[in-house]
């Protein structure tokens, strides 16, 4: 009598498979970033890697040195990135998929005398889901990049603290009165817009 060959059909593994697909696909959708993708042309390697190392830091710090007076990387690497980015760069970078390295670009930006401000402070408060971390001392918080860039960068909101050598923006009144009242329909909604931010990363 014939020996019985079993018969291996891809039809029999097909539903093997597919799970199989469709579990990977689901696996890697839950650790992709968009920051894989980011296109860094026009980017020199050194302000690159300076980006990477402040990204991978997380939170923009206002102090040199921590509690313990060690020496905080995130603060140098800040400044460092400042100093050496060039205008091109930091244009580049308010695309990059992080609110608090996009609050570094336009800081650089606004310190730029050659660059008109109206139009930039006009984009930043059109990026309604990007936040910033940043940390002062021990203490931690968040905040809109729109208000980031506006006050705690600039001198534009006389309601926020002073900031010593904060950048010279050179607004009409009217321009100024728009801003300002932009802000502040963003600030009263910040609550929906980190709800819908949550939404992009989960």
């Amino acid at each position: 009598m014939k020996k019985r060959v079993p018969n291996f059909s891809f039809k029999s593994y097909f539903p093997i498979f597919t799970f199989l697909v469709v579990a990977f696909l689901f696996s890697f959708s839950s650790f992709y970033s968009p920051k894989w993708n980011y296109d860094w042309r026009g980017i020199r390697k050194q302000v690159k890697d300076s980006i990477l190392k402040f990204d991978y830091y997380g939170s923009i710090s206002w102090d040199s040195t921590n509690q313990f007076g060690d020496r905080l990387q995130s603060y140098f690497t800040h400044r460092w990135i400042l100093d050496n980015a060039d205008p091109h760069e930091l244009y580049h970078l308010l695309d990059y998929p992080d609110g608090t390295v996009k609050a570094i670009a336009y800081e650089g930006l606004m310190y730029n005398s050659s660059i008109k401000k109206y139009p930039l402070l006009k984009k930043v408060l059109n990026d309604t889901l990007s936040f910033v971390s940043y940390r002062t001392g021990c203490i931690g918080s968040g905040t809109m990049l729109s208000n980031y860039v506006i006050s705690f960068v600039t001198n534009i909101d006389e309601r926020a603290p002073t900031k010593i050598n904060a950048p010279i923006i050179d607004l009409t009144k009217k321009e100024k009165e728009e801003i300002l009242k932009l802000l502040d329909q963003r600030i009263s909604r910040e609550k929906y817009y980190k709800e819908e931010f949550y939404k992009t990363i989960r």
